[in-house]
């Protein structure tokens, strides 16, 4: 009865601490999106090179220009500007070992 008590205490303690985080705590979280150079277009030799581990390919009709993206424990996701002005999401295809390298663009705006 004593460990059910001390385990609801701590559970409770976590969910208020989740709850009542200052918003200031996320900084550098997922909502923050920077001008992103990594980003290579398929045509690029610089983007097939094994060294560039931090190198991802774009498909997009635009190339790799106007990119930006955030990384957050180890999954990046980015959008990339038209033109126009209009934001576009870069999808990730499960590729398998790929999954983390090449970004499609989705023609779809937000």
């Amino acid at each position: 009865m004593r460990g059910l008590m001390v385990a609801a205490a701590g559970i409770v303690a976590i969910g208020l601490g989740t709850v009542l985080a200052p918003t200031a705590a996320a900084v550098g979280g997922p909502g923050e999106y920077s001008r992103c150079e990594s980003f290579r277009a398929p045509w690029d030799p610089q983007a097939w090179i094994r060294d560039g581990a931090s190198d991802k390919i774009v498909l997009s009709p635009f190339g790799a220009g106007e990119v930006y993206c955030t990384s957050w424990h180890g999954m990046t996701g980015g959008y990339q500007v038209d033109p126009w002005g209009n934001k576009h999401w870069l999808d990730t295809p499960w590729l398998g070992p790929l999954t983390n390298k090449i970004y499609v663009w989705n023609p779809e705006t937000f």
